[in-house]
Formats: C-alpha cells, sequence, structure tokens
C-alpha cells in the first residue's frame, strides 16, 4: 500500500471511509468519489487501498478506465491528466499509447543491451565451445586426434587474423552483409582458399550464435552475401597457369644437385628427388610408405598409392599403381639403411625428421617443408651461385617447382625420344600417360581406345628415364678420374672427332662408355653455364634482391 501524507488524499480517503461506513462488514466494500474540479477523475477505495482512475469515452464509443497505479494525487493532477486528457482530444487511446510508451522503452533497453554484446566477446565465448569440443571428440596423443586439434587451432587461428580484427569491437547485432563483403572482398582476391575457410568458420560461428539466442539474432551471411562472395572469387581467378619446368636435358645436373653432399641429411631434398626419378606427386611421394612398396629379386618394382593419398578419389588400382627401376630400388634401399642406422620403428619412407620426437611419433613430412626447400635451394641458393634455373619455355617467367620439374619433364623427354634405327618415337602416348596416372577421361576416346600398356613396357621406360637422371651423377664417377689424365683426354677428342667425321658420313660407330661419360658431363656443363648466362639475361641478381627483401619483411613482421 502506498503511504499517504498529502493532506487532500486524507481528506479523499477519510469521505470514502465514511462513505463505506464502519461497520466491520463492509471492510471489503468498494467505493468511489468523483473529485470535483477533474471531469472524470475518480478515487477508489479497495480495502485499504487508495487509488485514483479516469474514467473516458474511447474513439469507439466504449467507456473505460484509466488507472493511475503508484502516482500521487498531485502528480496525477499536474502533469498525467493534462497529458492523457490531450491524448483524449486526438482521438487517441491514454491505455493504448502507454502501452506502446512501455514497448518502446524495452525495446530501447534491448537495443542497449545488444549495443554491448561485441562481436569479440561472442567470438571467444564460441572459441571456448568449439576447443572444448576439439578436446573432448579427439585424443591428442593419436596422429589422426593431433592432426584434428591443428586443424581446429589453424581454423580459429584464420578467424582471427583476417576478421576478428576488423569487426571486434562492432555490436554482434549491427554486423550485416555489407561488412562482411567489405571483409572479403580484399581477402578473396588475395587468399581465396583462406577467404572460403573463414567464410565456413563464420558460418558456424553465427548459426551457433543464433542457436544460442534462440533465433533472436540472424547471421548476417545472407544469400545476398553468398551471391557476393561467388561474384568475389569469380572475380579473383586468374587464368590457370601451369607449373615451371626446367629444360629436361638438365634434370641430370639439377638432380645431382639434389643428392649432394649439401643436401645429404635433407628430407625434403629426396622427396623432390624420389619425385623426379617416378614421376610422382609429392602428396603420394610425402605419404608413402614401407608397407606399400612391392620390390622384385632385380631390385624393380612398384608401390600402390593409397585412395586417400591419390588425386583422384576412388581411382582403381592400375590408376594408382607407380612402378620402378632397379635405380629407385636402390635407392629406396640405401635410405632404409639410412633410417635403421637411426630408427626404423616409423612406417613412413620420407618422415619428419624437423619433429622432435619423430623416431617415436612418426609423421609424414609436410607440403609446406618441400615448398620452403625449393625456394631456399633453388629459388635462393642457387642464384647466390649465380645460376637461375628457371622454365624451359624463354617467355614463361618464374623459377621451377617440384611438381612440373617431375612430371612435366618426364612426359616431354619420353615423347622426344626417337628410336635410333627408325626414327620414330620410342614411347608411345598411352605409356606415358599410365606412368603418369593419367585416365583416358574422353567418353568416346575411353570408348573406342580399348589398348593397355603392359609391366614390362612400363618397366622398361621407368629404367630408361631412372638412367637418364643418374647419368650425370654416373658419367662424373666414371670421367673425373680421366680428366687429369692429358692422354686419355686426348684419346678421347680423337674418338669424338671420328665420330663425328663418321656421322656426317652418314655412318655410325659405336661409342666407347668413357666417350658416352664424357658426353654426358659435358651437356650437364652446358646446362650450368645456360644457368649462368639466364642468371645474366633474366635478371638473377635483381630477383635474388627481392626475394631476400620479402624475407626481411616476412621476419620483421
Amino acid at each position: 500500500m502506498r503511504a499517504i501524507s498529502d493532506p487532500n488524499e486524507l481528506k479523499i480517503l477519510t469521505s470514502l471511509k465514511q462513505k463505506r461506513g464502519y461497520n466491520p462488514q463492509n471492510k471489503d466494500k468498494i467505493v468511489k468519489l468523483q473529485l470535483s474540479g477533474y471531469k472524470g477523475l475518480y478515487a477508489e477505495l479497495r480495502g485499504e487501498n487508495l487509488r485514483f482512475f479516469l474514467r473516458y469515452t474511447k474513439a469507439n464509443g466504449k467507456k473505460t478506465d484509466r488507472v493511475y497505479k503508484g502516482l500521487s494525487l498531485s502528480q496525477i493532477t499536474s502533469s498525467a491528466l493534462p497529458y492523457d486528457r490531450e491524448l483524449i482530444a486526438k482521438g487517441l487511446d491514454p491505455i493504448e499509447e502507454q502501452k506502446k510508451a512501455r514497448q518502446q522503452a524495452a525495446k530501447l533497453a534491448e537495443d542497449n543491451k545488444k549495443q554491448k554484446v561485441t562481436f569479440r566477446q561472442v567470438y571467444l565465448q564460441w572459441k571456448l565451445e568449439e576447443v572444448k569440443k576439439t578436446l573432448n571428440k579427439n585424443n591428442k596423443t593419436t596422429p589422426t586426434g593431433k592432426q584434428r586439434i591443428h586443424n581446429k587451432n589453424s581454423d580459429l587461428g584464420r578467424i582471427e587474423n583476417h576478421i576478428l580484427s576488423a569487426l571486434a569491437d562492432k555490436p554482434i547485432y549491427s554486423i550485416n552483409s555489407y561488412h562482411l563483403a567489405e571483409i572479403f572482398k580484399p581477402l578473396c582476391s588475395n587468399f581465396p582458399p583462406t577467404a572460403k575457410k573463414c567464410k565456413t568458420q563464420l558460418i558456424n560461428l553465427f548459426g551457433w550464435y543464433e542457436n544460442y539466442t534462440k533465433g533472436e539474432f540472424k547471421s548476417p551471411i545472407t544469400y545476398s552475401f553468398t551471391k557476393k562472395f561467388s561474384q568475389f572469387l569469380k572475380e579473383a581467378q586468374k587464368p590457370s597457369q601451369n607449373y615451371n619446368a626446367p629444360d629436361y636435358r638438365s634434370l641430370p645436373i639439377i638432380f645431382s644437385l639434389l643428392t649432394s653432399e649439401q643436401y645429404k641429411r635433407s628430407t625434403a631434398a629426396k622427396v623432390a628427388s624420389f619425385c623426379i626419378l617416378t614421376a610422382c606427386r609429392s602428396e603420394a611421394v610425402r605419404n608413402l610408405k614401407w608397407e606399400s612398396i612391392h620390390l622384385n629379386d632385380d631390385c624393380t618394382g612398384y608401390f600402390i598409392i593409397p585412395i586417400d593419398d591419390n588425386k583422384v578419389k576412388g581411382a582403381p588400382k592400375e590408376l594408382r599403381t607407380v612402378y620402378f627401376g632397379s635405380l629407385v630400388g636402390a635407392y629406396l634401399e640405401s635410405i632404409k639403411e639410412e633410417l635403421i642406422g637411426t630408427a626404423f620403428s616409423h612406417k613412413y619412407v620420407f618422415p619428419n625428421r624437423y619433429r622432435k620426437d619423430w623416431t617415436t611419433n612418426p609423421v609424414p613430412l609436410g607440403e609446406n617443408a618441400i615448398s620452403s626447400f625449393m625456394r631456399k635451394s633453388f629459388h635462393v641458393t642457387e642464384l647466390k651461385k649465380g645460376h637461375l634455373w628457371k622454365d624451359a619455355d624463354d617467355e614463361k617467367d618464374g623459377l621451377i617447382q617440384t611438381h612440373a620439374t617431375s612430371r612435366a619433364c618426364f612426359q616431354t623427354w619420353a615423347l622426344e625420344q626417337k628410336d635410333p634405327i627408325t626414327g620414330l618415337p620410342r614411347y608411345s602416348k598411352e605409356l606415358t600417360e599410365a606412368c603418369l596416372l593419367h585416365a583416358k577421361d574422353d567418353k568416346y576416346k575411353g570408348a573406342y581406345d580399348r589398348s593397355r600398356v603392359s609391366e614390362e613396357e612400363l618397366y622398361r621406360i621407368k629404367g630408361d628415364w631412372e638412367d637418364f637422371i643418374f647419368s650425370y651423377e654416373l658419367a662424373c664417377s666414371k670421367i673425373l678420374p680421366v680428366l687429369d689424365n692429358p692422354i686419355a683426354m686426348e684419346n678421347l677428342r680423337d674418338e669424338e672427332a671420328e665420330i663425328e667425321q663418321l656421322e656426317k658420313q652418314g655412318q655410325s660407330i659405336q661409342e666407347s662408355e668413357d666417350l658416352k661419360s664424357y658426353r654426358i658431363y659435358e651437356q650437364g656443363l652446358m646446362a650450368l653455364t645456360k644457368a649462368q648466362d639466364d642468371f645474366k639475361k633474366y635478371g638473377g641478381a635483381e630477383l635474388l634482391r627481392k626475394l631476400e627483401e620479402q624475407k626481411a619483411k616476412i621476419k620483421n613482421d
């Protein structure tokens, strides 16, 4: 009950009690009293409670009461009553207007509350839930569990690097598709894969908060934003470009660099070497397991790429079988002996030795390690030596990459080999395609072309390819001792001159093994000379300077 101290109210209360009478049986009787001087204003006594109300006629002709709860008579007569009469004069209902005012006040309070909920607060709450869920679902002591936890941390890191900084203190309810478009347009242009992953994580975040608020919050990732996002990606698409590959004739000396003493302990160098020897994709080589390798008695063999590691998922066995010759078999045996000498408890041929626990918890080498090795070795170290190993096409800019150096060079070499007697191609197109694990995708070609290549043909071409790749190393081992012998060198030059003269006359003669080695050795030196000439021709010094500046900038950042 509101305390009454106003004399006028006390007088009205006394009058109402007198009107009700003092009989105890009348204590719950409701009595009313119209206040003189205030048209339509009544006082009412219910039990011991005194209240005031205004009786008026609404616009539809119906009479109703507007009760003034919790207001004193002076407050009613000075402000509430004049305001209500003004509304009634305008044809408005004071009760309805009061409801509207309450709703507006509640909405304003809710809006103020929403303005205080920032994207950062929601993100941190969602991040906590995601991390907890990931840790509960995955065992961090297993490779699979570790990888999933690492992937989740990477996803969160992308959001923090590319999204959080832009939306951190912005109220989450005020974020719309236009704000997201401003963030994603440059991100799609510069880093399309990162943009896709960030969008996926934002969908999860906004969806989680929408459920958390029981639908009160609506995700700003709308259909219109999705269309804009697709447009951004389309605009960012660049014409497809093939990976850069050197002239295949320089591969023997490039291979000798990869297998030199300088890179003897580098697993990345071994992966790059093995990719070249097998003309295989780096993912299949990095994940290669000893259990997948089958060796024959003559050291030839094959390995089968698991479905998960193959580029084409679900490819049949013949499109996942990589054959190799005896030189690769011997190469694998040397790798196995080296691993046995350290720790052979793991299953991968090329384990990630950069990890401290690689002997007890082996994982395959990552793709970034291969790219980093190529940048460091052929894009920096070789540039410092004055060698620029670039694409075989003079018009094409860019330094060589592992993928094309292995696969494009193999196919070009195979297609250019001629039979010395007939002059016809030594290997068929189908055979080279089979070595590269390419299927006959064309539906007409696949329907009409029933040709198959034999294992014998596959072993032959792979053996020839390995002989070519190892040719410079083998030639050096044979010819280097001869180079210091003036008499032997004079005999070699005489033999070479004689053969050249006979070839001009249309005759042929068998080369001695020493002359073959000498010619291969000279071809390697020519490849080195060309790399030195390209360094000057294509601005190797300037390219090296830019690479060093980029490296310094990344380090400072």
